[in-house]
């Protein structure tokens, strides 16, 4: 009897061992998978941007190319807003994608400039209700990443935008003063 006790010790200590060498092995593999995916988004917002970028050149090109001052014309401050402006927002988003994908703080940086582009095509457009749907388009893109807490610092940028130029710049944000 008491060797069977000895033997029943020894094989529940033995399925431990197993069972958790087998959740380390588990836990280690999600994790490698999870950053190998997120990485990969990564590189896919990152094109994103660019793309973003250049479409929001071609918007200020096409919808306010010249302003005139009495007979004097020149680029519109939306086409250097759009070139400046928008280089901004990718840099440091693009240099994260690019040097350290599937990190957390890349995640927080696409997701803030994700934000920060939704806010600069408002911009570009006069704040046509069109543009505004820009904003859940690029929450539900962020959705990907299966993470709440990238969602985070993207709702701060955009209501804190939204709360900023409501104040002091409504036309740009609104359409209306």
């Amino acid at each position: 009897m008491e060797i069977e006790a000895r033997n029943d010790v020894k094989l529940l200590a033995t399925r431990e061992r197993e069972t958790t060498a087998l959740d380390e092995r588990t836990e280690l593999l999600f994790l490698e998978r999870y950053r190998e995916m997120n990485a990969r988004y990564d590189g896919l917002l990152m094109k994103l941007m660019l793309v973003q970028w250049a479409v929001a050149i071609c918007l200020a090109l096409w919808l306010s190319p010249r302003s005139w001052v009495g007979n004097q014309a020149g680029l519109h401050a939306h086409v250097f807003a759009a070139i400046f402006l928008g280089g901004a927002i990718c840099s440091l988003p693009v240099l994260l994608a690019m040097r350290s994908p599937g990190q957390q703080n890349t995640r927080y940086a696409i997701a803030t400039g994700q934000m920060l582009w939704s806010a600069l095509l408002i911009h570009l457009t006069g704040g046509r209700i069109e543009t505004h749907f820009h904003v859940f388009a690029s929450l539900a893109i962020l959705s990907f990443y299966r993470d709440v807490k990238v969602l985070v610092p993207a709702t701060i940028t955009v209501a804190a935008d939204h709360f900023i130029r409501g104040i002091y710049w409504p036309e740009s944000v609104f359409g209306v003063t």
